[in-house]
């Protein structure tokens, strides 16, 4: 249970049960009218209803889902039911003694009035249960959770900084409540007791905390990894260029449009188009606008004091997830940037989720919920008529909408929405595609075409990387047509800065060789100016002795899940004996600065430049080991290469011996082997778990039969191998490489640490039938609470997996393989029928799925698997949205159809029949008949 939650419910069980003792002590006369309403100090519709609400303050927030229950949770949960047990019976006292008001009456106190109802026996009985109660739980069980809510306070302000929410006051505030809080109950232990006024100031702090938790947990959802990465992968702008765009004058020669684009901001236009030929800078101008502090000083003056709202997105056709390039993608991001600036507003944004959340379930159903695009407009148009009432201003800065993996009139019809909202204005980006200039380009001065506008940005780029090169400063010494060679490049750019850029490199290539002005004419001359033409020029002049390592190079950037890092490319290079036969230990600093240095000079030999390291930033001057990244100097590249021909010529040069996802792989478990041991490094990124994480996804393709199993087991026993280095140098590795989250439990309750266990888990997650077929042939003896996390995991899988998995196939492999000694009733703690077994949490996680319209189709199939391996119907579930428990016989009624029961029912017939050794046959199958009458239609 989740440490503010457990707090809470202690200190409202705590002030429940002061308070229904104090009845039982309290001498003041109770009275009731004729009518039946309370007339003193005591009165029954007032006690009535502070019983009613203490009793919501008790009810345990259960966790469906995957959430391990401790001892600690269970005594909380059962004490907090025993409350609302005594609740229901003091209320049905408190009904009776009102209709039983026909004319005034009163009594010398509750107890009095409650023996007219209740014998004395049973008010000896609740007596001693509120004893009991009070015995079991008191305020210093309270101080004893200190340290764990101190703990979670950090988590939460940890999130509210990583996810750029502005809560970071109000948490402040909330910390130095609880210590203020906390501070008191010492002291109140001290003298006669906590008070009770304290204990509700400490159950309004944890509902606070909750609800920040809530929002932080919502904004991460709607969140997605590679959110930021075009934006920031995008070059900035060199020097002064692109100063332009907020100029109130035009510069000589530069159109109108230039300076259209300030007066635009401070508006009411809605919307702004940037285009340009491929190459022309239209991503960098783009970057450059949201970044400029001029940029919000303009929309200041448009919002005139109202609030104004931000934000960004970057297409990107070349990104490895879909989300970079999607409608969902968009909607997120922009979802997500307003949200985290109202954090007032999440509730609205997504109220299931928000009502999950609160009533403690776990993060596994609101991880498995995909959003979809009429999800994501939905809950936008709810944010933003909230905001619309107070006239909020909004202003989002779309670039690259060309490179929308779609239709463009799709993406078209989706900016248009966006654009029909209140107070909202556009700045897009794209290509002058036919459909973009019928769209975007028919109001003249609100758009501008990059080549027209960057003359002198290109002449300034020009001139300022030349000028840096010595050998071109005393050419121009000697030689002064250096200005015809710099308006040689402007002529033949035509506005393309990307050529420019190439052509530049070339010249000073031409200068290291004491190149003339002449010499570097004439080279100028033969470059294409045609930038694929140019591309595969470039692609001509590698050694012939580089090109297959140049394909290689090429064909891993290409089908990699995320960019590599440096260092990956690296063990990429070296022979496959030097990684067979790598130890697992960490490398100094020493080492890997050569190490990389040396990899930098053969990707430019290798590549010439196509390809490009870049550091992440914001890898916050973490180690290069991780976040130096390889990635293709422009979108135009990639395309190129992918051009079939292009394709057909890497696969010559690279041969039939190579396969990229398996030199992934194995590189990526190189880097996990001699990565750092800094404890507090890795806790504090997650830079092995997004390694680990693209390793699964590229290790997929083994499953397929063309692959040789031995190859599978090796590369994963590698694996194990590298965990095993960190487990014991750090210890905790599963907390360490964080590899599943989003609600799939904490192994570090149920597990010994073994690594070769834990990529076990994993491998179950992602769908590797065989490799999970043949170590559990191997390890027939793994304990039982072993086996039933294997089989929670196949029913669970973690919903930010970027392979989608289906479920049924492997739930069908593990009971085949007897996972669990109870199959699917064997326990998720102590590996006994008397825990929370995968059966009961599948049939309470679908049930509350289907509350919310999330049903999967697979729910049917598994449980017909799962019964035919005897899971319990008789077993208790608990069902949140119901607030009690049933049966898992009423569940499975409540999921499924009249006609699925029938087909089932006959399946559990016949399993019933055969399975003589069972005792209680008859009842069961009678049993079995009941629970399918008046089922789900």
């Amino acid at each position: 249970m989740d440490p503010l939650t457990a707090l809470g419910l202690a200190s409202n069980i705590i002030q429940f049960v002061d308070f229904v003792s104090k009845l039982f002590s309290a001498t003041k006369r109770l009275y009731v009218s004729q009518s039946g309403a309370s007339v003193e100090h005591l009165e029954l519709e007032s006690l009535a209803q502070h019983i009613k609400k203490l009793a919501e303050g008790v009810k345990p927030r259960n966790s469906t889902g995957s959430m391990i229950i401790s001892d600690e949770d269970n005594t909380l949960g059962d004490l907090g039911n025993q409350c609302v047990a005594v609740s229901r019976e003091l209320l049905g006292v408190l009904n009776s003694l009102k209709l039983k008001g026909g004319h005034t009456r009163s009594w010398d106190s509750f107890v009095q009035a409650l023996r007219t109802e209740w014998k004395k026996d049973d008010i000896e009985s609740l007596q001693r249960r509120l004893d009991r109660m009070s015995n079991q739980l008191n305020a210093r069980i309270l101080l004893d959770q200190q340290a764990e809510v101190v703990s979670k306070l950090y988590e939460i302000a940890s999130d509210n900084r990583r996810l750029e929410a502005t809560r970071t006051w109000e948490i402040d505030c909330l910390r130095e409540d609880f210590q203020k809080l906390f501070k008191k109950i010492e002291e109140g232990l001290q003298k006669d007791g906590a008070e009770i006024r304290t204990l509700a100031q400490l159950s309004d702090a944890v509902e606070k905390g909750v609800g920040y938790s809530s929002e932080l947990t919502i904004l991460d959802f709607i969140r997605f990894d590679s959110i930021d990465d075009r934006q920031i992968g995008v070059r900035k702008a060199h020097g002064q260029t692109f100063s332009w765009i907020f100029r109130n004058q035009p510069s000589p020669n530069q159109p109108r449009n230039a300076r259209n684009f300030g007066e635009w901001l401070q508006s009411n236009n809605t919307l702004f188009w940037v285009t340009g030929k491929p190459g022309s800078g239209k991503s960098t101008l783009m970057k450059f606008i949201c970044e400029h502090k001029d940029t919000a000083t303009n929309l200041k003056t448009w919002a005139k004091g109202r609030q104004l709202i931000v934000a960004q997105f970057f297409f990107w056709n070349a990104g490895r997830q879909a989300l970079q390039k999607s409608q969902e993608g968009l909607l997120r991001s922009i979802l997500y940037q307003i949200l985290r600036q109202t954090p007032d507003l999440i509730p609205y944004a997504s109220p299931a989720l928000w009502k999950a959340l609160l009533s403690g379930k776990s993060r596994l159903p609101i991880a498995s919920q995909s959003l979809s695009t009429p999800q994501l407009l939905e809950a936008f148009q709810v944010v933003s008529t909230h905001l619309g009432e107070s006239k909020a201003r909004f202003c989002f800065f779309i670039d690259g909408v060309d490179e929308y993996d779609g239709k463009p009139n799709d993406i078209i019809r989706l900016i248009e929405l966006l654009k029909s909202t209140l107070h909202v204005k556009l700045c897009v980006s794209s290509r002058p595609w036919n459909e973009f200039e019928k769209a975007f380009g028919q109001d003249q001065p609100m758009k501008l075409y990059m080549q027209d506008l960057t003359t002198n940005d290109i002449r300034s780029y020009i001139a300022d990387t030349l000028e840096k090169d010595t050998g071109f400063q005393e050419l121009k010494q000697r030689d002064n047509r250096y200005g015809d060679l710099v308006q040689d490049i402007l002529d033949a750019a035509r506005g393309v800065f990307l050529w420019v850029v190439l052509v530049v490199r070339s010249l000073l290539e031409g200068l290291t060789n004491a190149d003339r002005i002449v010499d570097l004419q004439r080279r100028l001359r033969l470059l294409p100016s045609d930038l694929n033409e140019y591309f595969e020029r470039i692609l001509f002049t590698v050694d012939n002795i580089y090109r297959k390592e140049t394909a290689q190079m090429f064909q891993v950037t290409l089908i990699a899940r995320d960019a590599l890092s440096l260092m990956s490319y690296w063990y990429m290079d070296q022979e496959a004996s030097f990684l067979e036969n790598l130890e697992a230990r960490p490398l100094s600093k020493a080492i890997i600065d050569g190490r990389l240095a040396q990899m930098r000079k053969r990707l430019n030999a290798c590549c010439k430049g196509l390809l490009e390291v870049h550091s992440v930033e914001y890898s916050r001057g973490q180690e290069d080991f991780f976040y130096l990244k390889v990635d293709f100097l422009h979108r135009t590249v990639r395309d190129f290469l992918r051009d079939p021909d292009m394709q057909n010529m890497l696969g010559k040069w690279v041969g039939t011996d190579f396969d990229a996802n398996i030199a992934i792989c194995q590189s990526l478990i190189a880097q996990v082997k001699t990565a750092p041991e800094d404890i507090f490094y890795h806790r504090n990124t997650d830079s092995l778990a997004k390694i680990v994480s693209i390793f699964f996804v590229h290790a997929s393709v083994l499953e397929d039969s063309q692959y040789p199993l031995t190859l599978e087991v090796r590369l994963l026993d590698d694996l194990i191998i590298a965990f095993a280095r960190h487990m014991s140098s750090i210890g905790d590795v599963w907390a360490l490489f964080s590899i599943s989250r989003g609600g799939v439990p904490y192994r570090g309750a149920h597990s010994s640490g073994d690594p070769g266990y834990l990529v076990l888990e994993e491998a179950v997650q992602i769908g590797f039938h065989r490799y999970v077929s043949k170590k559990l042939d191997e390890r027939p003896s793994l304990p039982a609470i072993e086996q039933a996390f294997l089989l929670h995991c196949a029913l669970f899988p973690v919903a930010s997996r970027p392979v989608s998995v289906p479920r049924l196939p492997m739930v069908v492999l593990l009971l085949e393989k007897g996972c669990g000694y109870h199959g699917p009733n064997g326990g998720l703690r102590d590996g006994t029928v008397t825990d929370k077994t995968p059966w009961i949490v599948f049939l309470e996680t679908e049930y509350e799925n289907l509350q919310t319209g999330r049903s999967l189709e697979d729910v049917l199939p598994i449980i017909k698997d799962m019964l035919s391996h005897g899971a319990d119907l008789n077993a208790d579930c608990f069902l949140v949205s119901m607030g009690g428990r049933c049966k898992a016989s009423e569940v499975v009624r409540m999921l499924i159809t009249d006609f699925d029961a029938r087909a089932l029912g006959d399946l559990l017939t016949r399993t019933t029949d055969s399975q003589q050794e069972k005792p209680d046959r008859s009842r069961r199958k009678g049993f079995i008949a009941m629970i399918f009458r008046g089922k789900r239609k």
